[in-house]
């Protein structure tokens, strides 16, 4: 059975080549080509995150017991496989079996099979090229079966969408070429997918695969376009889904690594079967960068793991290979069995923020992640919106009740304070004044959650916060050059300290303009500023703030209205929703609120 298949950058979605293969002497490749040219002396090396095989992950969750090596290829090379462990800062590399080859100028499959009794870290392999104009074509690592039996595997994909057709498009095109039309691959009969337009304007004569299925929802934000969708597979009988594979609208795929979800499912041991498989988020810019694989919740304060890798270095591959404590995995690509979607068991109605970590916390057993199972989405820094200030608290606040997670009174206050006296000195008052309107309804309790109609209220928050247009509208002039003198200014230590002992000169006179980005600015450059261009870089949009002592008076009276219902009412709405979230899980619930 095919484990992994060789695979090559690509203009639909990578082209980082060092992330597949690299070179060394005379290798000639273009992005056009079907195979890769080495000339006498040239190497091709592929300890790689798409292209090396995590021994580690293989023999811990899956029955295997062997492991081979198949590549097409044509002239005289040897054929290194290798064995490549981390330990502290040392790489060990180890020769596990080395070929020589001669196709005598013919196209042949080589197959070699790996000693297996080191199982730690990554299987690879390199060719040396021994005469010129060889070639490598492609390949695949695989294992001979003997006496185990694959189990019956049926990947239901659930996409999310809202007014991200393009991206949707594009992605189905992929799919349906890599598996759904024509071909021989497994996930032909076994892959379906399940798309929630909560948009209601997707072009269904654009998606050209029966294999398809478009259902235009209610716009019940994220939660609830996936647990449409998670309903749809429950509801199609016919397919028999065993796994549903929820991912994103806006993220650039890799189908090798839907290949190899469904392969790992197929092989699974049995303690391993409850098991979520989790892809990794990288950056849609620098595509060599980590976010994110797999995350901590800790009451709020998120911990994305293994954030900062650079994937063109062996010494990153090799430190995925190490697995720690995870309470979640984000929705972008998260694998869950399908027998934790029940009719008693689906997400809760937060419309976004803290959904995918709320049905994490509440079933996720065992998080498998691997090098090479992944997305492409854009980096949370080019992501502002003001709307996400109401959700921040609120949805935190309800996921720690659920799941005791001993968020007090007190440390809940205290981080509030922070966030909030944050944005009233960068002059967001409308964010400030959406951290207040959020925390006031968490303290409203269950019913007011179930009676919400989601897309309504989404509406009218996003009414109340900063809306960014394009910079040629707005009332401050842009000046790029401007913004990158911002960006570049440094606060030498005795000016923090004065600034700071002035309450970032909140209650000084102001004097000239600013222009800052928009996610996680830093409160020096607001200091005596009476105007506030906050430009956001991903858009090339932006909103205008202005320094107002009466709106932040008028805020600060609204913080202490809000503390005095906290003080009143917080322990009771934690001890409701612990008690009573459950009835937002229920199916019946969804059909209401979904309107099905």
């Amino acid at each position: 059975m095919k484990l992994q298949n060789i695979v090559y950058p690509s203009p639909k979605n990578c082209q980082e080549e060092q992330m597949y293969f690299r070179r060394s002497g005379d290798v000639a490749y273009i992005l056009a080509d079907d195979a890769v040219t080495l000339n006498k002396g040239g190497t091709l090396f592929f300890d790689t995150y798409f292209n090396g095989f995590s021994a580690s992950k293989w023999f811990k969750y899956t029955d295997i017991d062997n492991v081979f090596l198949k590549v097409k290829v044509n002239g005289k090379m040897f054929i290194t496989l290798t064995y490549l462990e981390k330990m502290a800062d040392e790489i060990y590399t180890t020769i596990v079996e080395e070929v020589h080859v001669d196709t005598e100028g013919k196209d042949k499959e080589i197959k070699v099979k790996y000693n297996t009794e080191k199982r730690q870290g990554m299987f690879a392999f390199k060719i040396f090229a021994l005469q010129e104009e060889s070639k490598f074509y492609g390949g695949e690592y695989y294992t001979e079966l003997n006496n185990l039996s694959p189990a019956k595997v049926k990947i239901g994909m659930v996409i999310c969408t809202f007014n991200r057709q393009e991206f949707v498009y594009k992605n189905m095109e992929m799919l349906t070429e890599a598996f759904l039309e024509g071909g021989t691959d497994e996930l032909k009969d076994n892959l379906r997918i399940y798309i929630s337009d909560n948009g209601r304007n997707l072009d269904e004569s654009k998606i050209k695969s029966p294999n398809i299925k478009v259902f235009p929802n209610k716009n019940a934000g994220g939660a609830g376009g996936f647990t449409r969708g998670l309903i749809e597979c429950m509801n199609d009988k016919k397919e028999k889904i065993t796994h549903a594979l929820l991912m994103d609208d806006d993220i650039v795929m890799q189908p090798e690594s839907i290949y190899r979800t469904y392969a790992l499912l197929s092989l699974i041991k049995n303690e391993y079967k409850e098991s979520y498989i989790g892809g990794a988020m990288l950056r849609i810019d620098r595509q060599w960068f980590q976010t994110e694989a797999g995350g901590l919740w800790q009451g709020g304060s998120l911990l994305s793991r293994k954030c900062g890798l650079d994937l063109r270095t062996v010494d990153a591959c090799l430190f995925n290979e190490f697995e720690e404590k995870c309470d979640y995995n984000a929705w972008w690509y998260c694998t869950i069995p399908m027998e934790f979607v029940r009719e008693d068991n689906l997400p809760m109605p937060i419309f976004i923020r803290g959904d995918d970590v709320e049905y994490g916390l509440r079933n996720m057993k065992q998080l498998i992640l691997m090098n090479g199972i992944c997305v492409w989405h854009e980096p949370f820094e080019f992501k502002f919106s003001s709307m996400m200030y109401y959700y921040i608290f609120r949805n935190r606040l309800i996921d720690n009740s659920i799941h005791h997670q001993g968020y007090s009174k007190k440390a809940f206050w205290k981080e509030f304070i922070r966030w909030f006296f944050t944005e009233l000195f960068l002059y967001r008052y409308k964010n400030a004044e959406l951290l207040l309107e959020g925390t006031n309804d968490f303290l409203k309790g269950v019913d007011w959650l179930k009676e919400q109609d989601g897309e309504a209220l989404n509406k009218e928050i996003m009414g109340k916060g900063y809306r960014l247009q394009d910079v040629s509208e707005l009332e401050m002039p842009f000046d790029y050059g401007a913004y990158e003198r911002t960006l570049r200014s440094v606060e030498s230590k005795k000016k923090q300290r004065l600034r700071k002992l002035l309450l970032n000169g909140i209650f000084l006179k102001a004097q000239g303009d600013v222009i800052v980005p928009t996610v996680a600015p830093h409160m020096a450059y607001f200091y005596r500023k009476a105007r506030v261009l906050h430009y956001d870089y991903s858009s090339k949009k932006g909103f205008v703030s202005k320094k107002d002592n009466a709106e932040f008076r008028r805020l600060y009276k609204e913080l202490r209205k809000l503390k005095k219902l906290v003080d009143k009412n917080y322990d009771r709405v934690v001890d409701e929703y612990a008690l009573r979230a459950n009835e937002l899980m229920r199916l019946e619930f969804w059909n209401n609120y979904l309107e099905l």
